[in-house]
C-alpha cells in the first residue's frame, strides 16, 4: 500500500511539473522549496538523535524487545535513505537555480524532462516523509501496547504477592478452631401448636 502510494505521488507531481511547471517559475519557487526540504532534514535528524526509546526495558518480555528494537533500528534506516533523497533534491533545486534557461535550449523536450524529473524527487521527498510520520506513530502504537502488556503484568504479579502474603499471615498466627456449641434439635411436636390452657 505505502509503496503504491509512493508511486502514485511520484507519477502525479513529475506529471504536473513536466506539463505545467516553466523553469523561469521554478526557479521563482526553488527558494521555498529548499527551505521547505531543510526543515524536512533536520526534523529527520532530530528524530536520528533521539535513538531507542525510554522504557524500563526489564519489565518488558524478551520477544516484545526484540520486537520493538528491530522496529526502531528498521525505522533509523528508512530515516537514512529519505535523508540521502532530501540532499539529492536540494542539490538538484540548487544546481537548477544556477543553470540558465539557454542550457535546454538545444535539447528536444529538455526543459519537460528536467521539470518532470524533479516534479517526480519532490513526490518521492513528500510520499516518504508521510511514510516516516505513519511508522512513527506505528512504533508509539507498539510502545503503548508494551507499556500497557508490562503494567498489567506487574499488577498481576502485585496483586499475586499480596494475596500470598495474606494467606502466609493466616496460616502462622497460629489460630486455634473455636469450640462449636453443641448441636440441640428442637423437640417433636407431631405438627401440633401448642395452646394454653
Amino acid at each position: 500500500m505505502a509503496r503504491l502510494v509512493t508511486l502514485c505521488c511520484v507519477a502525479l507531481l513529475g506529471l504536473v511539473f513536466g506539463r505545467w511547471m516553466t523553469l523561469a517559475l521554478l526557479k521563482d519557487v526553488t527558494q521555498p522549496l529548499i527551505v521547505a526540504i531543510s526543515i524536512m532534514c533536520a526534523a529527520l535528524l532530530v528524530r536520528l538523535n533521539r535513538g531507542m526509546p525510554t522504557l524500563d526495558w526489564q519489565s518488558l518480555e524478551p520477544a516484545e524487545r526484540k520486537v520493538l528494537t528491530y522496529r526502531v533500528l528498521e525505522l533509523s534506516r528508512e530515516y537514512m535513505s529519505v535523508l540521502a533523497l532530501q540532499f539529492l533534491t536540494l542539490f538538484v533545486l540548487l544546481a537548477l537555480s544556477l543553470i540558465k534557461e539557454k542550457t535546454f535550449t538545444g535539447w528536444a523536450n529538455g526543459p519537460t524532462v528536467v521539470l518532470a524529473f524533479v516534479g517526480s524527487l519532490l513526490g518521492l521527498c513528500l510520499s516518504r516523509m508521510g511514510y516516516i510520520v505513519w511508522r512513527d506513530t506505528d512504533i508509539v502504537r507498539l510502545q503503548k501496547k508494551l507499556i500497557d502488556e508490562s503494567a498489567d503484568r506487574q499488577a498481576i504479579d502485585k496483586a499475586s504477592k499480596e494475596a500470598l502474603e495474606t494467606v502466609n499471615t493466616i496460616r502462622s498466627s497460629a489460630l486455634k478452631e473455636t469450640s462449636k456449641p453443641e448441636v440441640v434439635s428442637w423437640p417433636d411436636t407431631g405438627g401440633k401448636g401448642t395452646t394454653g390452657s
